[in-house]
């Protein structure tokens, strides 16, 4: 029994207690250093968060701002074209001029839109490429059991 328990133990041999040590310093300087860059990476995403959370801070008040203008200016210019539709009615049936106000707002919007396509970037052109026909191995063999 004891011959076999011997025989499974590795042997150490003066090999290994010559670069054991040697490979415990490189394994611990291997550690050191990974934990050196996991600091170093996370101090540099810590620096970023912490300037974009100063920038947020600085722009807010800037972004409230524009939010409450853009909110006005949708109003104003619901007023507007409430306006525009009830004097008109004075003229006409009420639903003629609301209808008229409807189409002159809808060309316009259309002549926004072509006027900002046109302005869009070339980008790269859009090449359809077809894929080939699958072939049967057999080819233009006919099955002898086929009609």
């Amino acid at each position: 029994m004891s011959s076999q328990n011997e025989s499974q133990r590795p042997r150490s041999s003066i090999f290994d207690r010559l670069t054991e040590p040697i490979a415990d310093r490189a394994r611990e300087k291997l550690v050191q250093a990974e934990d050196r860059v996991r600091a170093t990476i996370q101090g540099e995403i810590d620096a970023v968060g912490a300037s974009i959370r100063r920038r947020a801070v600085q722009v807010r008040p800037s972004a409230i701002g524009f939010g409450i203008a853009a909110l006005l200016t949708f109003f104003g210019l619901a007023l507007m074209v409430t306006s525009a539709v009830l004097g008109l009615s004075h003229v006409m049936e009420p639903w003629l001029a609301a209808l008229l106000v409807g189409v002159a707002l809808v060309l316009i919007a259309g002549g926004f839109a072509a006027w900002a396509r046109s302005r869009l970037p070339e980008g790269p052109a859009i090449s359809i490429v077809r894929a080939p026909e699958p072939v049967h191995p057999a080819g233009d063999q006919v099955h002898p059991w086929a009609d």
